[in-house]
Parts: C-alpha cells; sequence; structure tokens
C-alpha cells in the first residue's frame, strides 16, 4: 500500500505487522470486531483513511448522515490498529466506535447479539 508507509505504518520492534491486533470483546460485541477486522484488512479503504486527507470529504451538512461522527470514529479506530505509534498495543479497544454506532443505530445499543452483516 502505497500511503500506508506515509502514515507510519510499520512493524514494531517485535516483528509483529501493523494492524495485526486483536479487538477487545465488549460484553457480546464479536459480531461487531469481526466486521472491524474485515473492513480493517480491506486494503484500499484503510489506505484511505490513514493516508489521505478523508476529513475534507466529509458532508457534515447531509441531514440524512451522521455529520462525520461515526466516519471519524471509524477512522480513530483504524489508528488505533495500524499507526506505529501504537503498534504495541496488540489488543484494541472498540468503546469508542460502538459508542457511535450506537448513537446512530440505537439497535446496537447494550450488549445483544447480532450478526456481522447486520452492522455492515
Amino acid at each position: 500500500l502505497r500511503n500506508f508507509t506515509d502514515a507510519g505504518c510499520l512493524e514494531d520492534k517485535g516483528g509483529a505487522p501493523a494492524g495485526v491486533v486483536g479487538l477487545r470483546n465488549l460484553g457480546n460485541t464479536c459480531y461487531m470486531n469481526s466486521a472491524l477486522q474485515c473492513l480493517s484488512n480491506t486494503e484500499s479503504l484503510t489506505d484511505y483513511f490513514l493516508g489521505y486527507d478523508y476529513q475534507s470529504e466529509i458532508n457534515k451538512e447531509n441531514f440524512l448522515g451522521t455529520a462525520g461522527e461515526l466516519v471519524t470514529a471509524y477512522a480513530e479506530l483504524l489508528q488505533k490498529m495500524w499507526l506505529k505509534t501504537s503498534a504495541k498495543r496488540r489488543v484494541v479497544v472498540t468503546r469508542g466506535f460502538k459508542k457511535a454506532i450506537s448513537k446512530f443505530a440505537p439497535q446496537f445499543k447494550g450488549s445483544n447479539q447480532h450478526d456481522s452483516q447486520e452492522l455492515l
């Protein structure tokens, strides 16, 4: 990926590639974690959020949208998973993303069982 190097996605001193992290289960969030792992490893999508100024393309005025809150939470999660500044962190907590998704899709509040495709 062209921009991963520019964004600081490098191997840590232990030799593990950046992005090889676990996502902490917050009660019953394995459905969300598996979807996030798949999205995170979609190279062009992650490259977009880590290597480009995605914020300049957020439409904060769309009354049907989230004013950029959800995409910002996703981008912050990707940074925790991929950037070398957090490469020593082998388990990442998804609380910020879970809070954002719950705000705009209330069916994901709490710790009910869901399927990954429901989240996507």
